[in-house]
């Protein structure tokens, strides 16, 4: 078999296909007011047609190495599932998909996984009612109020991590109270919620060798149907932690010709954990510079400058490592920026930046 036909194999099992398969099904869609429910809510949402739970964060070994890492597990929903139908334990109701990467900041260099797998015959699952996710043997679950284990290993790349999180402050729920509106149509939103810091202690495995680590992680758990509004192709995220305490969420949604989005926002988190939503006019973010050598051919920004002027924040943002284009064309079908980033400027601080839409439009995928 030759590569261009293994590789149109592998591409044809990815979340892609599944939103193509799953476009004319009855999928609810999330409205305000929205009702949330713990710990029901860290769980599958099946009556919605895509969802998210995402990791990321910066840690350090005993001897000093920086690292960053992301595990992200998605669910697609296939058909709306009939429980009063006899169904086939080998029949899907979902596809899942998973990322893990992880970066050493010293050095550089950044190695990536991905998996997909439909959600039957005990390959994929996720639990409604608490959050219990998992690709065979990569895995997220709630171990207590405020606590997450993280399990993921790639033989192929020789990455991995384990690792416990433990939230210090409490869950928040961005956008107006947990809706997300990312369009002007209604149930172009999201429910969104996050930890947005969480010590974080165990292990990871990078290029073949394990390491004891530590610091600090950012977790979301996000779901809906038809989120991205007409004509928006991509967005910019950030999730930064600020070293007075606070942490600043932010989406810039990008339209079809590089411009925000009316629907584009960011939260404020408070030392107290309370959270302050703030719109698209309450902040300027800038493109100071690009980075144009990925291998997607793609030409990310590099450097930003934002600013918050009913805050008093003014920021620079920079990645710590350019390269950190990751090519999930094998699992979700987009290849996309996600990487460590410094902040600089009224107050210091570091977190975890993701940009898509550069490498290819996401114009009526999500």
């Amino acid at each position: 078999m030759n590569a261009r036909i293994r590789k149109t194999l592998r591409y044809a099992g990815t979340i892609s296909c599944a939103l193509l398969l799953a476009s004319g099904a009855d999928w609810k869609r999330i409205q305000a007011p929205h009702a949330f429910e713990w710990p029901r809510d860290h769980g599958a949402h099946p009556s919605y047609r895509t969802e998210w739970w995402y990791a990321t964060g910066e840690l350090r070994s005993k001897e000093g190495r920086r690292f960053g890492y992301q595990l992200t597990l998605f669910r697609q929903g296939l058909e709306r599932a009939n429980p009063s139908v006899d169904r086939s334990r080998l029949r899907a109701d979902d596809v899942l998909a998973a990322h893990l990467a992880i970066v050493d900041v010293d050095s550089g260099r950044l190695h990536a996984a991905e998996r997909v797998r439909r959600a039957a015959a005990g390959l994929a699952a996720t639990r409604e009612g608490d959050l219990d996710a998992w690709i065979e043997d990569w895995s997220m679950a709630r171990l207590g109020e405020n606590r997450v284990k993280l399990t993921a290993f790639d033989r192929e790349h020789a990455i991995g991590l384990a690792l416990e999180l433990d939230a210090t402050k409490p869950l928040v729920l961005h956008g107006r109270e947990g809706v997300s509106q990312k369009g002007t149509e209604p149930g172009n939103a999201s429910a969104y919620m996050s930890w947005t810091r969480l010590r974080s202690i165990g292990t990871i495995t990078f290029e073949g060798q394990a390491l004891a680590v530590e610091g600090e992680s950012w977790f979301d758990h996000e779901w809906g149907t038809s989120q991205l509004g007409r004509g928006v192709t991509g967005w910019d995220w950030f999730g930064l932690r600020l070293s007075d305490g606070r942490e600043l969420m932010l989406y810039r949604l990008r339209d079809e010709h590089g411009g925000a989005t009316t629907s584009s926002s960011a939260t404020l988190v408070e030392r107290d954990g309370s959270a302050r939503f703030i719109a698209s006019t309450d902040f300027e973010l800038a493109v100071l510079e690009h980075w144009g050598d990925a291998p997607s051919g793609a030409r990310y920004p590099s450097r930003w400058k934002l600013r918050l002027p009913t805050l008093d924040l003014e920021l620079e943002i920079t990645p710590q490592v350019a390269n950190c284009e990751i090519d999930g064309r094998g699992s979700t079908g987009i290849t996309y920026w996600e990487g460590p980033v410094t902040v600089t400027g009224s107050v210091r601080g570091s977190g975890y930046a993701e940009l898509t839409g550069y490498a290819g439009s996401l114009a009526e995928r999500f």
